[in-house]
């Protein structure tokens, strides 16, 4: 970046790499997607849809919200991972 999009970006960008490395870590295993899976191939009417975890469900609001919902609910959870301002 350069140093004006980096002034002007670049705690998103830091914030977006937190969440991201957060999720990593908290991340469910596998094997809970890999049970999902086999409920869905095994069901004897699937549903079109499933999820795994949380934030997984959470993502299926998106096709009901209103954008600027959206985009308050996105920025409340990257808010905690923004660098702290120093002073």
């Amino acid at each position: 970046m350069t140093p004006e999009q980096s002034q002007r970006y670049g705690g998103l960008v830091q914030a977006i790499n937190a969440q991201t490395a957060s999720a990593i870590e908290s991340g469910l295993p596998a094997e809970a997607a890999a049970k999902v899976i086999a409920k869905a191939v095994t069901a004897r009417k699937p549903r079109t849809r499933y999820t795994v975890g949380r934030e997984a469900a959470l993502l299926c609001l998106v096709r009901i919200l209103p954008d600027r919902i959206l985009d308050l609910l996105f920025a409340a959870a990257l808010r905690p991972h923004f660098p702290k301002a120093s002073h």
